[in-house]
């Protein structure tokens, strides 16, 4: 019995997080001009965040408190060594002295160098870019 309940919240939370990942596809390419319904500035702030802090409540799942800040969602979840990261994870990546991205995870190069993060405010657009995968602090479930 508890192998069978085990197995079906495996299951439910493996969905929960592709949810994420073809929740936030759905805006695959909308520019920074496009996105009043964040209810923020881009123009005055890092919106990776808050676009993070949608995507979450439209798969029905909790934002760490305050979401926009990008280093807040080291937060979120629970934790997972970079290495098992499946498409959907919530990845926290440093970008410069003080300086963090968040974003789902996609997939690593063959090498695993690089690491493919889906997400908002890359290259003012919600989009799939390359980042260096030692620039990865935090996986989150």
């Amino acid at each position: 019995m508890r192998v069978v309940l085990a197995i079906i919240l495996t299951i439910g939370a493996v969905q929960a997080h592709a949810d994420m990942l073809a929740t936030a596809s759905k805006f695959n390419n909308m520019h920074e001009r496009s996105i009043s319904f964040l209810s923020i500035n881009p123009r005055k702030l890092s919106w990776c965040g808050a676009f993070m802090a949608y995507i979450a409540q439209l798969a029905r799942r909790q934002p760490p408190t305050n979401p926009n800040m990008a280093v807040s969602w080291k937060k979120f979840g629970r934790p997972v060594f970079a290495r098992f990261a499946r498409p959907g994870d919530v990845v926290v990546m440093r970008t410069g002295k003080g300086r963090f991205h968040v974003s789902l995870f996609h997939h690593f190069d063959e090498r695993r160098q690089y690491v493919y993060l889906f997400g908002g405010n890359q290259s003012d657009r919600v989009q799939l870019s390359r980042y260096r995968a030692s620039s990865i602090v935090a996986v989150r479930r």
